[in-house]
Parts: C-alpha cells; sequence; structure tokens
C-alpha cells in the first residue's frame, strides 16, 4: 500500500519513471468560482524534477498562489529528494537549511509511458478516450504530435507528446465549461525544458551545511 514516501517522490506531478532525464516545467491553474470574472482563484508552479536510472527523483517547485486571478496570496517551496537504493526520501527546507530524512516503509510499482509508434497514437489512447489528432509543433526544441478529445458537456482535454522522449507529455491542458461562455476552470502543463540522461549527481546530495533531522519510517 503507498505510503508517505511516494508523494515525497512524486509531489503529486504526473511525470512518470522510465529513462533518465531532467524536466522543467511550468503549471498554470485557475478555477473561476463565481458567475463573473472577479473571482477566480490561481496558483502557478514551476518545477525541475530529475529522474535517475536507478529510479530516484528529485523535486524542487516553486508555488505562488493568486487571488482574482492577478493579486499574490502567498508562495511556498517545495523540495524532496527521493532515493530509491536505500529507499529513503528528505524534505528540504532551503531557508532553515534544514533535511528532514525518512525511512519509506513501502515500496511500489514504477509506471512509465510506453511508446508505440512515430506519432505516439497508442500513448494519446491511453490518455484519451477518443483523441483526435490536430497537429505538429515544436516544444523545448522536441517534435511534439498534439491530440485532442471533447466530451458532451464541453470540457476538453488536449495533449502534445514528444516522439524523440518516448512519448513524453510536454503540455496537458484541460478546461472545464463554465457559464455564460466563460470557462469555469483550466489546467495547462507545459515543459519548458527537457534534458535527456543522467542528471548531475549532485542533485540528489543534501545541500552542503544543512542539517539533517530523521523522522523514523513512513
Amino acid at each position: 500500500m503507498p505510503c508517505a514516501c511516494v508523494l515525497m517522490a512524486y509531489l503529486g506531478l504526473s511525470i512518470l519513471d522510465g529513462p533518465p532525464r531532467t524536466v522543467q516545467l511550468e503549471i498554470d491553474d485557475w478555477q473561476n468560482t463565481s458567475w463573473g470574472l472577479h473571482a477566480i482563484d490561481r496558483r502557478r508552479i514551476s518545477c525541475e524534477v530529475a529522474i535517475a536510472s536507478d529510479g530516484s527523483r528529485m523535486n524542487r517547485c516553486d508555488y505562488e498562489a493568486l487571488s482574482h486571478y492577478l493579486i499574490p496570496n502567498g508562495r511556498h517551496r517545495y523540495h524532496t529528494i527521493y532515493l530509491r537504493p536505500p529507499n529513503k526520501a528528505y524534505e528540504i527546507d532551503d531557508v532553515n537549511h534544514v533535511a528532514n530524512g525518512v525511512e519509506c516503509d513501502c515500496t511500489w510499482n514504477t509506471e512509465t509511458l510506453k511508446q508505440t509508434d512515430p506519432e505516439c497514437t497508442g500513448a494519446a489512447q491511453a490518455l484519451l478516450t477518443t483523441p483526435k489528432r490536430i497537429g505538429t509543433e515544436q516544444m523545448a526544441r522536441h517534435r511534439v504530435v498534439r491530440y485532442r478529445e471533447d466530451d458532451d458537456d464541453g470540457n476538453s482535454l488536449e495533449v502534445a507528446m514528444a516522439p524523440s522522449a518516448g512519448c513524453e507529455v510536454f503540455e496537458e491542458v484541460r478546461t472545464f465549461r463554465g457559464t455564460f461562455g466563460i470557462p469555469g476552470a483550466r489546467r495547462q502543463y507545459r515543459v519548458t525544458s527537457y534534458v535527456a540522461g543522467e542528471p548531475n549527481p549532485r542533485v540528489f546530495r543534501i545541500p552542503e551545511g544543512y542539517s539533517v533531522g530523521h523522522k523514523g519510517k513512513r
């Protein structure tokens, strides 16, 4: 059964395991909580995620909350390191220079997105019920193939996947229908940089000068 270490390893991001790589991404997520445009809760997130060939992961994300779409309402940083061997995770506090480590009292099966053909049609079918190919473009120096589906309620999901990166999702846009033609919510996930190969080993180390504590097993 999954444990708290799963959250520390993945931070809720939809980046699957697989080949070693370093990914930089942005998320722009907003929800309209009223009938007009005056009550929109929004969050902007920028992350760097490093994945090693042994399954270790590093996540560093800056999170900004905004009210009324533009008014700042708080900032946070999340920085975690998960080391598959020896199955330990660390929460890194970069403000106070503290690293809290835990022994992961569980294991889990890793999931990878399999490339099935040069146009990622199989990968698109795994994500969308009725994918419609709508074109190709360049994104983060990679060619991506874009697919879209719309449901009967007026909601849409659009994904762009890079065949040269094992059909990694480089962009995902979810739009939810609102009232009076105004969208009710929208979430955009977008890769801004993709570097294949083993990440720099130092990203999986506790920064020098940080005090290290331990919180047992989780």
